[in-house]
């Protein structure tokens, strides 16, 4: 083959079908990421048995969580380790729910879903 034969790497046309491509890729990852959220079913029921009620933060990867299975409250300790029960606690801790003088910190939701959710909810009522 000589060279002339061969297509300018820099053309229009060029240019146009490797950006045809790449737009084709793209929607085949987002189709794939929909299609995966939408068969993803059981994996997490909202009302289901385990429910994680709170979590502090000791440092970059260690933290304590307050989770209850059933009627029972326990006190896990995770870590890079791995996670350890603390503690089974006896009578259940009674959490509060967070006042409006608290900051913004205590009105947002606990997990980043509900975030997202309640994000976009006030962005279509802000829009006329």
């Amino acid at each position: 083959m000589s060279p002339s034969a061969l297509p300018d790497p820099l053309s229009w046309t060029e240019l146009l079908r490797v950006f045809g491509g790449l737009v084709v890729v793209i929607v085949v990852l987002v189709a794939a990421l929909w299609l995966l959220k939408r068969f993803q079913t059981g994996l997490r029921p909202p009302g289901g048995p385990m429910r994680v009620l709170a979590t502090l933060s000791l440092a970059p990867r260690e933290r304590l969580l307050l989770v209850q299975v059933g009627e029972q409250q326990l006190l896990l300790g995770s870590s890079a380790q791995g996670l350890n029960c603390l503690h089974v606690l006896s009578t259940p801790v009674e959490l509060q729910p967070p006042s409006a003088g608290q900051g913004l910190v205590a009105a947002l939701p606990p997990s980043f879903p509900d975030w997202l959710r309640r994000a976009v909810e006030q962005r279509g009522k802000a829009r006329p």
